[in-house]
């Protein structure tokens, strides 16, 4: 089977492998917790924000060079003083970027976080107007995530999706903030409003995709309304945070940069 959607002006192509199904006649988000009730773009679902100091942002991206770096040499590879995170896929081959993909899969504590993360709940609560977390109550889970997705390969990042298909990502919001590389051949994608739609509004395979050979843990939405999925590419810049409601249809962030990897730290943070 054919998937087609639009990311930004580009109409991105796969073969899927899996069963599809259309959801009930509910809005998940009205029956859970919804973060950004009390934000000017609740109908929306993202906003774009000012993150952090300047000094936090750097103390931020050196700090996660240095954790990437680890993970570079624990799967096997070599850096030297030229490494920067910009230029990390000239530093690692497919099999050095897999493992170090694995290694990073579940995301670190957030005690490894360069900076205390009570500074960024209280940033993130105060853009949404509800005191958040990022310690969950329903899982063992307190961690931040960097996700990494090199130029040119379009195996690094998940397909459209909701996050919230996965029973323990729901009652959250996220944030997506930029570490290197983002801009608008390769930022994050989703469907503005797409949080309020109705699980029957949406086509999507029946598990996790497998999508040109690769399979990924979350299920892969086909079509919204029987028509092509278009996702906009929202653009913030360096020290900006994007949040949005994992109730969105987001990702295929494919980085379509010539010479750049993209980072960006992504975060979900729950209500306390």
């Amino acid at each position: 089977m054919i998937v087609n959607y639009k990311l930004g002006d580009k109409e991105i192509e796969l073969e899927l492998i899996g069963d599809t199904l259309v959801g009930n006649d509910e809005v998940l988000l009205l029956q859970d917790e919804n973060l950004i009730e009390k934000t000017a773009w609740n109908n929306e679902g993202f906003s774009i924000e000012k993150f952090v100091s300047d000094e936090d942002f750097s103390l931020i991206k050196e700090g996660l060079t240095k954790l990437v770096s680890e993970k570079i040499i624990e799967a096997g590879g070599e850096i030297d003083k030229n490494f920067t995170l910009e230029n990390y896929h000239l530093y690692v081959d497919n099999t050095i970027h897999l493992t170090v993909a694995k290694l990073i899969q579940s995301g670190w504590n957030v005690s490894q976080f360069p900076i205390e993360i009570e500074r960024i709940n209280k940033r993130i609560s105060a853009i949404i107007g509800i005191d958040v977390t990022t310690k969950a109550k329903h899982v063992d889970m307190n961690n931040f995530f960097l996700r990494i997705v090199r130029p040119q390969n379009f195996q690094d990042n998940n397909p459209p999706h909701r996050d919230v298909w996965l029973d323990r990502l729901r009652d959250a919001v996220n944030i997506y903030a930029p570490i290197c590389g983002s801009n608008s051949h390769s930022s994050l994608g989703l469907v503005p409003g797409s949080h309020l739609l109705k699980e029957s509004e949406i086509e999507r395979t029946v598990d996790g995709a497998i999508l040109n050979g690769t399979s990924y843990t979350v299920p892969c939405v086909i079509s919204i309304k029987n028509e092509m999925p278009k996702l906009l590419r929202p653009n913030p810049e360096e020290n900006q945070v994007m949040l949005f409601s994992p109730y969105l249809v987001h990702g295929g962030g494919y980085n379509f940069n010539e010479n750049a990897t993209r980072m960006s730290l992504e975060v979900r943070f729950w209500k306390i």
